[in-house]
């Protein structure tokens, strides 16, 4: 990638089985009753793919039950089982999927990765996140560590997992028929690993991938995040609402790798988008408003009302808020981060129904309007440094990841600040991220 023509990465978020939202089962096009359905995953896979996508993210909620019967649990497949499935139906785009440190072990995560790794010619990420949920925890049989602990050990896991990807020598591989040589085993050197909460001995004899290990990625957004973020990982999926908040995050990540020994430009921070798309904004929202009932409405009149300070009430649904009561709202430290774009959409004289369809208190910002829109909104914040990249995270794949491929991804390239081809076979070159075989030997 030229260096002196930054383009924009993007990644699509897996999340759901039928999109981002969780009642994305209902839209057309959508057999609900085939569920899961591995060959829908694929499917999207491939679109993104044909939109020239980097990567797919997979989360991962395990033993996640809705509270509403009209609702898609988030991830039933296992994410490992899920980035096989689609790997092997792809060619290009890689694929970041999460497995949480708490409740695994470092071998078993190092075999794994390192296998798809190879099988997919360098295309797989491990999104490695501590794990948080007591209630997950049981699921596996642990205890929850506290805070600290959970990070300490998360530190050590990782590294193990790195030390076992390198046990295999890079030039181990010979399978010199001539000499009757498959390998110089002198080369596999096991490792001793014994730290406060890892504790492992041996090797891992799986030879390198064309990109050498896996890509790390890591999702979070708190201090202790940022700092493990920017001593592993190689991109990191964020939660920010506004410009400014993304070039503060983005700018900690930068600075975290510095001081960590690492070249900031080896991170990429990654902001989420909800795109809804449509001929226009009314139809956009139209779309949006039938995947929430009323009660999720009459839920967020009171959530919007505390956003902003005021006493807001169903009654006010089909009315603006007054100019005067938006005019008296006070933003300081303690607000809630999304009280920028409650203002925006509200000063614009929608009504209060109308501002809650925007999406406006939702976990990332969303766009719903035409192509250009959410092309204008990638564009401006990627100018102005507030992120590397984007996870896209669609209402629902059947309509808006096929207008998203189809109608924003051409605008962008148009601007050129997204690629029109791939710029190589593996992740790491897709992301613009080096080489690496083990542990950085660069980190203080």
């Amino acid at each position: 990638m030229d260096k002196n023509n930054k383009q924009m990465l993007l990644g699509l978020g897996f999340t759901g089985a039928y999109g981002a939202n969780a009642k994305a089962w209902k839209s057309e096009g959508v057999t609900g009753h085939i569920y899961p359905d591995i060959e829908a995953d694929i499917r999207y896979a491939q679109l993104a793919e044909k939109g020239k996508f980097q990567f797919l993210f997979i989360g991962d909620f395990p033993g996640a039950i809705p509270n509403d019967n009209s609702e898609v649990p988030s991830m039933t497949l296992e994410p490992i089982i899920t980035a096989t499935a689609i790997l092997q139906r792809t060619k290009n785009i890689g694929i970041a999927a999460t497995v949480h440190t708490q409740w695994n072990v470092p071998y078993t995560v190092a075999r794994q990765f390192k296998g798809i790794d190879l099988m997919s010619g360098g295309r797989i990420a491990w999104n490695a996140v501590t794990g948080s949920s007591p209630k997950v925890a049981q699921l596996f049989g642990v205890n929850l560590m506290d805070r600290q602990s959970r990070y300490e050990s998360h530190y050590e896991f990782v590294e193990a997992v790195q030390q076992f990807w390198a046990t295999w020598g890079e030039d181990a591989l010979k399978a010199d028929r001539e000499t009757g040589v498959f390998a110089d085993y002198r080369q596999v050197k096991p490792v001793y690993i014994s730290g406060k909460y890892t504790q492992a001995n041996g090797a891992l004899p799986i030879p390198p991938s064309s990109q050498g290990q896996p890509v790390i990625f890591h999702s979070g957004g708190s201090p202790a995040s940022i700092a493990f973020a920017g001593r592993y990982a190689n991109a990191m999926i964020g939660e920010v609402w506004t410009i400014e908040q993304g070039i503060e995050t983005r700018k900690a990540l930068r600075q975290a790798a510095i001081d960590a020994g690492r070249n900031p430009d080896e991170i990429k921070f990654i902001a989420g988008l909800m795109p809804v798309i449509a001929d226009s904004k009314r139809e956009a929202i139209d779309r949006h408003a039938t995947f929430m009932d009323e009660k999720v409405v009459q839920q967020r009149v009171y959530h919007i009302g505390m956003v902003l300070g005021l006493r807001l009430t169903p009654a006010d649904l089909d009315r603006p808020i007054a100019p005067e009561l938006l005019n008296s709202v006070e933003i300081d430290s303690y607000s809630d981060p999304r009280i920028e774009n409650v203002l925006k959409v509200a000063h614009e004289g929608w009504t209060l129904r109308d501002i809650i369809y925007h999406s406006v208190i939702d976990y990332h910002p969303a766009t719903l309007g035409d192509a250009k829109e959410t092309a204008d909104h990638l564009t401006t914040w990627f100018e102005a440094g507030a992120a590397d990249g984007f996870w896209i995270l669609p209402d629902a794949y059947e309509t808006d990841l096929h207008r998203f491929v189809n109608e924003v991804v051409p605008i962008l390239q148009e601007r050129g600040i997204f690629h029109k081809e791939y710029e190589g076979e593996t992740l790491r070159k897709n992301l613009d991220v080096p080489y690496q075989y083990g542990v950085d030997e660069r980190l203080r």
